[in-house]
């Protein structure tokens, strides 16, 4: 019954007029993006919530701002964090009509709260599923790395971490 439902759901977002993801240059896109966890017994979780605002200076360039909050509870202590970044990323617009579009991108930003408030950076690969001419679902993976300066950045880079994200986007 669930794959029947999945495959119907699949299907009509096909079936649906095509997307023009291209043409984007002087556009604005905003992106929400959200995750959480708990362990077993929901006694401890946790949640980071996403915001990000972007500008495309050209039809495949663009330039953007994300803000992150994100809460730990352990069951024992609690703490608060929050992110501030700058990036940029190249979308692979190959095509008049295109769903789907994929991007590379890179950011630099700086983690701060109830942690060891540090610099963060790492490059960042996504694809774009647009519903339509505006509206995007957006799935990321980046790798992110924690450095306190530049001269231990490069020593830094190889304990850094995977982070997976899932979002909806907006243009106009």
């Amino acid at each position: 019954m669930k794959s029947k439902a999945l495959a119907l759901i699949g299907t009509a977002l096909l079936a649906t007029s095509p997307a023009l993801a291209i043409d984007q240059a002087e556009k604005w896109e905003l992106q929400l993006l959200g995750a959480g966890s708990n362990d077993v017994n929901f006694e401890g979780g946790g949640f980071t919530a996403t915001a990000q605002i972007g500008y495309y200076f050209t039809d495949q360039w663009q330039v953007l701002v994300r803000q992150s909050a994100s809460y730990t509870d352990t069951g024992a202590d609690s703490v608060w964090s929050g992110s501030t970044r700058l990036g940029g990323a190249y979308h692979f617009n190959y095509s008049d009509d295109q769903r789907f579009v994929p991007y590379l991108g890179v950011n630099l930003g700086y983690i701060y709260g109830d942690v060891n408030d540090t610099f963060i950076a790492g490059p960042e690969l996504g694809l774009r599923f647009f519903v339509n001419d505006t509206t995007f679902i957006t799935g990321s993976v980046s790798y992110e790395f924690l450095f306190d300066s530049t001269d231990d950045a490069d020593s830094s880079f190889s304990d850094g971490q995977f982070v997976y994200g899932l979002g909806i986007g907006f243009q106009w």
